[in-house]
């Protein structure tokens, strides 16, 4: 029997004013390929978010944004 065993990081960006956010957010997406864990952002609604959301469409990444929660969980490509 193989146990799978997935962990998730989390980047906390809501310090980040822009352009910076979208820096640290393509960061932590090459940390989570790295490793090939999904990754969990704390985003600051306040901030412009477009970009991001833009790139992951583009790059056809799977994705989950809660804006109720400003959480934005993203898997790395290929898992």
């Amino acid at each position: 029997m193989f146990l799978l065993v997935i962990t998730m990081l989390t980047l906390d960006l809501r310090h980040y004013q822009c352009p910076q956010q979208f820096v640290q957010f393509k960061l932590g997406l090459k940390k989570s390929h790295f490793e090939q864990s999904k990754i969990k952002f704390l985003i600051d609604l306040e901030q412009p978010i477009t970009d991001i959301e833009l790139f992951l469409k583009k790059n056809n990444y799977r994705y989950q944004f809660d804006k109720q929660s400003s959480l934005l969980i993203v898997e790395p490509l290929g898992v």
